[in-house]
This record gives C-alpha cells, structure tokens and sequence, in this order.
C-alpha cells in the first residue's frame, strides 16, 4: 500500500518545536496521513484486536482519533466547551473510516484558516492555538504507531513527524508525568534508543 499523501506545504528539514506556523500545520496534516494510512489498512476482522491503549482495540483507538480531530475543529471555532465535550462514539459508530475521513480534513482544515497565535479555551485552561497544533500532532503521530501495533502492520512513522514532535515531547515529559489521567507514565529506558522509540516511551509505549 502506497504512504500518506503529503501536503504541498513548504519543507525543510524539522528539527525542533520552534518551527513556524507553516511548518507545524504541515507536521499535523502529515501526523493525521499516518493515522489515515493505517486506517485504511483495517480488515472487518480488525476492529476487535487490541492496541498498545488500555482497554481499547482498533475500533476504540479510531473513535478517540475521529472525536478529538471533531473537537479540535469546535474549540478552534470557539464553540461553548460542554458542547465540545459532548461528542460521543455514537458520531462513529455508523461509518468509522467515512467518520474519520471527514474529521481530519476538517480538523486540518480548521486549523489553516485559525489564527494561530489567538487563545483557545479547553476547559479552564487556555493555550495558544499553535501549542494546541503541537498537541494535536503529537497525538496523531503516537495513535498512528498504536493502530499500526495494532493491526501488525508498518509502525514507522514519518521522520519529519517524529523530528518535530519529539522536541516537544522531551519538554514536556516531566510535566505528563504528572498527568497520569491524562498520560501514561513514561517509560525509562537506561540506554539510548532511536527518535521514534524515544517519542513512544515517553508516552508510556513498550516497545
């Protein structure tokens, strides 16, 4: 099976989360081809198999992708947060690959015509639409690898994805640490291990 399309957005090389606004919208639309380049992978007899996520298999993995990505667009609309928070699996339940489909085009969507630099309210948090960009993609990339574990299939994951998400990882890994509701708890390694082993683990993988 052919790789994600890639965007034609500007590239270079990624290297830190310093990137540019450009930059990062490409990293999430790249994040969101790797989750779709599995899905796509998905046989009827998959949609029971476990994944890396506790308590979830394919099929709880692929809703969490399709309402957060719905999400993603209402916040970056500015919508009231208990409708935010109201989404369910039943969104999914009909059709999960069309579901998913319409979700990440409209979550990238979203997020190219946001102001990036504005505030956007998750709860009683507020954060800059560009962090919650970071957020996004750094999600996408790790579900990728779940579903990919899952399905026991490729579990690469694109290498301009996982150069840029890393960086914000590795900063951000004491703070998830104290998260555990949130995150699992990462993992410690004695050794050194490659970017995309690292990026899994901190957010608490075995790989």
């Amino acid at each position: 099976m052919d790789r994600p399309f890639r965007p034609l957005l500007w590239h270079r090389t990624v290297l830190n989360d310093e990137l540019g606004h450009t930059e990062w919208l490409r990293v999430h639309q790249l994040a969101a081809g790797e989750v779709d380049f599995r899905i796509r992978q998905i046989l009827p007899e998959y949609w029971d198999a476990s994944t890396p996520c506790d308590e979830w298999d394919v099929y709880d993995l692929v809703a969490h992708c399709v309402i957060e990505n719905m999400r993603a667009a209402l916040i970056l609309e500015k919508a009231p947060f208990e409708e935010v928070m109201a989404l369910d699996t039943e969104v999914v339940a009909e059709d999960p690959e069309m579901a998913w489909e319409v979700s990440w085009r409209n979550a990238v969507a979203a997020f190219a015509s946001a102001d990036l630099d504005d505030q956007v309210e998750l709860g009683q948090q507020a954060i800059t639409a560009i962090e919650f960009l970071r957020i996004r993609a750094c999600d996408l990339a790790v579900h990728a690898w779940d579903l990919a574990i899952g399905l026991g299939v490729d579990e690469r994951i694109d290498e301009e994805v996982v150069s840029a998400t890393l960086p914000w990882a590795r900063r951000r890994r004491d703070q998830m640490a104290r998260m555990p509701e949130l995150f699992d708890p990462p993992i410690q390694r004695a050794g050194q291990a490659d970017p995309q082993t690292e990026l899994i683990e901190i957010f608490g993988r075995e790989v």
